[in-house]
């Protein structure tokens, strides 16, 4: 019962605190609701930021895939750096076109950008429909979290249940200031609670500390440091591994509320510092994968692999330490949660809800709103229906976000790119990693990632549809590529005289 009283505490009062100092003499128009007034300096940003990378899928499924695969889920140690390799060129050119072009979303910047509505339209279905399994990833998590604390006493759809309704209750009254104040709770706390349970679990578990966890694996399962991991049979080769990376990083800056956070930069230099710095939260990713391994140990035979980070913390632990590693768990899911949801309805509000009808802000508030409802029900819905671990969720989640990726990236690079080319080129992407008939061939005769797979055929698309058909006017293409400054004539300087001019 202290667990539960002290989660609840926690998360109530985060939450709580956070909403209030957000709208605290702040009017709260769709603005501000979706990229807090363009105001962020890099303390909020770089939490902001952090919120996004640091999610269920860190926290549960990174230390899941550790107990279940081992070496696999080493990917996500590459992430973030990668990521933001590409960002780093990437986001500045996003932020410009939002300053200047009074972009919200990704659908507003693809319709200043090609002066068409109905690709913004297409692209906006793609990411809604992208960012429901994303919310899935979260409540997964959050179940996984409930079941634990309750001690296996609460059933999945109440679980599930619960955690919709803290995602709908926050998501409503807060805004992207809001999730942002409460990233920073969020984030001191995960660090804390990871750092202390890395440092204490080999006295707790009577592993030995680090180095004892490590012996220990090397003893009992000598597969896990290499691939394909301790489970040979699933195919996670290298081919595999680099396509998984490679197809999450080209992803990572194509989901709608990556895009659009950063659009509540205040300068395009707090933008690039925030790339060269946020990297380093991988690092915490370490501890999360030696707790992974202390699981697998202490804890073999769980019925699921997500809940092995709780578990071993719910047996080893005091029941006041269990309950801060819950709500910190919970505001995890939560956090990252409400800006997938604000982002789902502001796409929803601006690029589909009647995107070219001339309606006021206040009515697609609420329509934005009621759209971030209805994503809630429909990813417990998917939840519910589910058993696939956090990882793998997300996994099928990138490979459908990522094929906005090639239209998208070449719209910031290439002046030829035209509105077919990228429609053209993310149905194609899309339609390849949907049908679970092409699904199926693929992973028969290939251990590479459909999804990369496809993101590869999309590219070619985009560059042979544009090749044939019209390009944008140019200021259009100028949302992306701004022309060159025209050239100053620099006067010639007068010969001294008596001297002949060279």
């Amino acid at each position: 019962m202290t667990a539960i009283l002290i989660a609840l505490f926690v998360v109530a009062f985060t939450t709580g605190a956070s909403t209030a100092l957000a709208r605290r003499r702040r009017r709260m128009d769709l603005t501000e609701w979706a990229v807090g007034g363009r105001s962020f300096g890099s303390f909020l940003l770089w939490f902001l930021s952090a919120g996004e990378i640091y999610t269920t899928f860190a926290f549960l499924g990174a230390a899941g895939w550790a107990y279940e695969h081992g070496a696999p889920g080493f990917y996500v140690l590459a992430n973030a750096p990668l990521g933001y390799v590409l960002g780093y060129w990437l986001l500045p050119k996003i932020w410009r076109a939002g300053h200047e072009h009074g972009v919200l979303s990704q659908g507003d910047y693809l319709r200043a950008r090609f002066g068409t509505q109905w690709l913004a339209t297409l692209v906006a279905v793609i990411g809604v429909l992208a960012l429901v399994p994303y919310v899935q990833v979260q409540l997964t998590g959050l179940s996984s979290i409930v079941n634990v604390l309750f001690h296996g006493t609460v059933s999945k759809p109440l679980a599930v249940g619960i955690g919709a309704v803290v995602l709908v209750v926050f998501t409503f009254t807060a805004g992207l200031r809001s999730s942002a104040l409460a990233s920073v709770v969020k984030d001191v706390l995960v660090i804390a609670a990871v750092v202390a349970i890395v440092v204490t679990i080999g006295a707790a578990t009577g592993l030995g500390g680090i180095a004892g966890i490590f012996r220990h694996m090397d003893a009992l399962h000598p597969s896990y440091a290499n691939l394909p991991g301790m489970k040979p049979a699933t195919g996670h080769t290298s081919l595999w591994f680099m396509s998984a990376l490679l197809m999450t990083n080209i992803g990572y800056w194509m989901w709608p509320h990556s895009f659009q956070a950063n659009l509540a930069a205040k300068d395009a230099h707090t933008v690039r510092r925030n790339a060269v710095f946020q990297p380093l939260y991988t690092l915490s990713y370490f501890f999360v994968f030696v707790i992974g391994f202390a699981a697998v140990l202490t804890l073999p035979h769980l019925t699921t692999s997500n809940n092995a980070l709780v578990s071993v913390v719910a047996k080893y632990y005091p029941q006041w330490f269990v309950g801060l590693v819950a709500a910190t768990g919970v505001l995890v899911a939560v956090v990252p949660s409400t800006v997938m949801l604000l982002t789902l309805g502001t796409s929803v509000a601006r690029n589909i809800y009647r995107p070219s009808a001339r309606l006021g802000d206040r009515h697609r508030l609420w329509a934005g709103r009621l759209a971030t409802l209805l994503g809630v029900l429909a990813a417990a819905d998917l939840t519910l229906g589910s058993n696939k671990t956090i990882v793998g969720l997300l996994l099928i989640a990138y490979s459908g976000i990522a094929q906005i990726g090639p239209g998208i990236i070449a719209s910031l690079a290439w002046r030829r790119t035209t509105t077919w080319g990228v429609a053209a080129g993310s149905v194609t992407g899309v339609v390849l990693i949907a049908v679970p008939q092409i699904s199926t061939w693929w992973h028969r005769v290939s251990t590479m990632e459909i999804g990369f797979a496809a993101l590869l055929v999309n590219g070619l698309v985009v560059v042979v549809v544009s090749l044939v058909t019209r390009a944008p006017a140019r200021e259009h293409i100028a949302v992306g590529l701004p022309d060159a400054p025209e050239a100053v004539p620099v006067p010639a300087t007068s010969a001294p005289a008596g001297r002949d001019s060279v």
